[in-house]
């Protein structure tokens, strides 16, 4: 059974393919059209879907869409305008139309411009998402939390699955969303909403908990898990979205994009991370008392907060914990596609390459060697090209690396990421100011063998080969440059499983240089997204701070180019 699952509507827009339950590829619409979290009907992602598993469209079975757009319409329209009048009336309606149309759009583009006519279906939003995370995780049964901005109702869904049936306990509906009100908050701090929240994550360290119990007002602790409190934010204001004019008068003027960046910022970001991990905690805990099993699967955007996923690591709740790699809105496509194959199962099958996040296009060596002829670039091709870039590492070289295929999610795991020597101070400035070019305040991931992930971080009896957890280090002074202000990293764990080129490239840094750890960031520079080809990585490379590029087997110098 050929299903092709799709997140298409608003941001983050991807395709997947899954046969008989297999991951067969992924990918992300923003790859391919280069606009960040791009919300276009994915029609490049979906064609590269089909070219990687080299089917025509008419093999697909059916078409699974992770969003219910029609009853997401109804929903907000129910307890936003239905009662209301004015403006706040007209817009409630209006966006009651959007989602219409764009269930409608859905149907028009798949059958008038890509000719299918087979099987549509509109899969529950944070029942994708349950699916995404739990088909994949290995678990026989699981407890699952999503959690994210909103599905058709649901902001936090509580769910219990068992062998092929995901069922879910109990949910908060939007607008009292942990996800919404950290979006708003990241609006706050001058940062952009659905794109931003990471920046505010890692801006928390540098400041102190001196506004948390202010701030409590915000966000109350509830024995159900959490309430915002709507005095603080316009949602229902003639459809404004964000702080409320008490909010401004109690915590100070919203920082412009731009702004220079003070303490009270760093205080307000430090306190509301906190609370959210406060909030996260309380709702797992309840998750745990009623389902008392050991495993907990975790997706939806929230999921990408990598602190709060360590706080829940550190609690010692569940023994073993599975998050997706792509756990905000690009992966409801992967998870519509599972649940519309799983609902209809009897025994769940687990498939362990469905694991594995490097699901998105590749190049062949031969294009890439007629490229780098083409455009009369210098090259060599090493007998032993992870020795070679190890050597590089051990001289404070930094390096991009474009091999095999690209993940499918937000981090980039070794495939399409930037290196550097983790034990000068001085590279994650010289990575954030002249590679990246983002803000200095902005820490970078440790990629650590699997085997001594123990040895330099307090892994509370976790592995997290998807750098979706924060840990804190044993030896900050060792690794430097990967290592936050406040002794935390958000780790990723290499195993020779999951990628053993990259756990070749390590271990060989490793040999000379004594730590098996590495700097990893994504390979793209800040305005832009991953890059998606030889080319683009080419062009990043000869116009940033890049000193090495590795292309598949092909290694470059910036010094001979």
């Amino acid at each position: 059974m050929v299903i092709l699952g799709l997140c298409t509507g608003i941001h983050d827009s991807s395709a997947a393919l899954v046969k008989d339950g297999e991951i067969i590829c992924a990918s992300s619409q923003e790859r391919f059209d280069r606009k960040k979290h791009s919300g276009a009907f994915p029609y490049d992602a979906i064609e590269f879907c089909l070219n990687e598993a080299n089917i025509d469209v008419s093999e697909v079975d059916v078409v699974a869409i992770g969003m219910n757009w029609l009853k997401r319409g109804e929903s907000r329209y129910a307890f936003r305008g239905a009662n209301s009048k004015g403006n706040l009336k007209e817009y409630a309606e209006n966006e009651l139309l959007k989602d219409k149309i764009r269930e409608l759009s859905v149907y028009k583009n798949l059958r008038e411009d890509l000719n299918y006519g087979g099987k549509i279906v509109f899969v529950d939003h944070h029942m994708a998402h349950s699916a995404s995370c739990f088909y994949p995780s290995g678990f026989a049964e699981s407890a699952i939390l999503v959690l994210d901005g909103a599905g058709e109702e649901a902001a936090t869904s509580l769910l219990y699955a068992d062998d092929c049936s995901i069922n879910k306990i109990s949910a908060i509906n939007y607008p009292n969303s942990l996800g919404r009100y950290y979006g708003w908050i990241t609006d706050y701090l001058g940062f952009r909403i659905e794109s931003g929240e990471g920046k505010v994550m890692g801006l928390a360290p540098y400041g102190d908990l001196s506004l948390k119990d202010d701030l409590a007002k915000t966000l109350k602790i509830t024995e159900s898990g959490y309430e915002v409190n709507f005095d603080y934010f316009d949602f229902n204001v003639d459809g404004r979205k964000g702080v409320s004019k008490k909010f401004i008068e109690e915590f100070g003027p919203k920082r412009l994009p731009g702004e220079k960046i003070t303490q009270h910022h760093m205080n307000i970001a430090r306190g509301v991370q906190s609370l959210f991990e406060d909030a996260v905690l309380k709702v797992v805990t309840n998750l745990k008392a009623v389902t008392k099993t050991e495993n907990l699967c975790i997706s939806g955007g929230g999921a990408l907060n990598s602190v709060a996923n360590g706080r829940i690591a550190e609690s010692g709740l569940f023994k073993n914990i599975y998050i997706y790699p792509a756990a905000g809105d690009d992966g409801s496509s992967v998870g519509a596609a599972l649940y519309t194959y799983y609902k209809d199962q009897k025994n769940h099958q687990y498939i362990q390459s469905n694991q594995s996040p490097y699901l998105g296009k590749g190049t062949d060596p031969e294009e890439i060697e007629k490229l780098l002829q083409n455009k009369k670039v210098k090259y060599s091709r090493p007998e032993n090209i992870y020795s070679e870039v190890a050597k590089q590492l051990d001289q404070d070289k930094i390096i991009g690396i474009y091999w095999g295929r690209a993940e499918f999610g937000p981090r980039a795991l070794g495939n399409r990421s930037i290196l550097a020597n983790p034990s000068y101070e001085e590279n994650r400035d010289r990575v954030n100011l002249k590679v990246k070019f983002r803000e200095d305040f902005r820490p970078f991931a440790p990629s650590v063998l699997e085997e001594y992930a123990t040895e330099y971080f307090h892994m509370n009896g976790f592995q997290s080969p998807y750098m979706i957890m924060t840990f804190q280090t044993k030896y900050p002074k060792r690794i430097r440059a990967t290592t936050h202000v406040n002794n935390s990293a958000r780790v990723q764990t290499v195993s020779k499983k999951l990628n053993a080129r990259y756990w070749k490239l390590i271990h060989e840094f490793y040999k000379i240089s004594d730590l098996p750890i590495v700097l990893n960031t994504s390979f793209n520079k800040a305005k832009d997204v991953i890059v998606n080809t030889p080319e683009q990585a080419l062009e990043t490379f000869l116009t940033s701070g890049i000193d090495v590029l590795v292309l598949e087997e092909f290694l470059i110098l910036k010094d001979e180019n």
